[in-house]
């Protein structure tokens, strides 16, 4: 089976049950990964849960498998020996090179699953953090997920784009203990150019975060030919107007270690070239 005919049956064919649902009021997301004993999620030691969807569509994004809500299977080529007898099992595949992106979790067994490493939780400040994807695509599942999370003495953390309704971001403040708000690019042109979307919410979200006086660190992405330059110092100096200190922002180094994902999905490859950035 070529690669282009085995990505073409896709997740949907094949799994028509794990697609994302609605259940109750809340549109309910797929997981994609767990990563335990987190140290840059956050504060402390933490669980970070990875959630599949994204509204944005950013050329550099390093999780291409976390753009689509839906699930979807991967063949790693560098590992695949293409069986004639390939059972398209993920479980049994000697190689490893079949992957599924996206699996139904529920928030009891999520809170179940971080409730294992509480005690080092409790000795470093840690908890939970949800990434994505893109949380806030799916705002009234992930207040459902903080709120259980808190009420079972866990500390939250959500790592976000802010690209989400106003209504989003009131609903989370009462639930939410710190925010990673991501900060792409401060051109509106550059921003929508390199992402598919306008920052004009984005600004509007942060800087209710900062009326609300949350605890927050900001995460700038540094791409290369994309957003260094002028826009490196352009975020610095929007983001000091607005009240957050310099201590509170992290500038992120780009890595396109994810070309391989984009390849075993299908994907066209959109990845920037690494290389050094331009600082003015």
């Amino acid at each position: 089976m070529k690669r282009r005919e085995f990505i073409g049956l896709g997740a949907a064919a094949m799994l028509p049950g794990m697609l994302v649902a609605r259940e109750g009021r809340a549109k309910v997301p797929l997981m994609l990964d767990t990563k335990r004993f987190a140290i840059h999620d956050g504060p402390g030691v933490r669980t970070t849960f990875f959630v599949k969807g994204c509204p944005l569509k950013c050329v550099w994004c390093h999780n291409p498998e976390s753009i689509k809500s839906e699930a979807q299977w991967a063949r790693f080529q560098h590992l695949c020996q293409h069986h004639a007898t390939c059972t398209m099992d993920e479980a049994t595949c000697p190689t490893r090179a079949l992957k599924l992106y996206g699996k139904p979790w529920t928030i009891d067994a999520l809170v179940k699953k971080a409730l294992e490493d509480k005690p080092f939780y409790d000795r470093t400040g840690g908890g939970v953090t949800i990434s994505g994807g893109e949380p806030l695509k799916f705002w009234e599942w992930t207040y459902d997920f903080f709120a259980a999370c808190r009420a079972a003495g866990l500390h939250t953390c959500l790592d976000t784009s802010l690209y989400a309704p106003p209504l989003a971001i009131e609903k989370m403040l009462p639930v939410t203990d710190m925010w990673l708000p991501d900060y792409k690019a401060e051109d509106d042109a550059l921003h929508t150019r390199h992402t598919g979307v306008s920052n004009k919410i984005i600004k509007k979200n942060l800087e209710r975060l900062v009326a609300a006086k949350v605890k927050l660190e900001v995460r700038m992405l540094i791409v290369p030919g994309c957003t260094d330059g002028a826009d490196i110092n352009a975020r610095h100096d929007y983001l000091r107007s607005i009240g957050i200190a310099d201590t509170d922002v992290v500038e992120l180094e780009y890595f396109d270690y994810a070309r391989s994902k984009y390849l075993a999905l299908g994907m066209k490859d959109t990845m920037p070239e690494k290389k050094p950035p331009v600082r003015l």
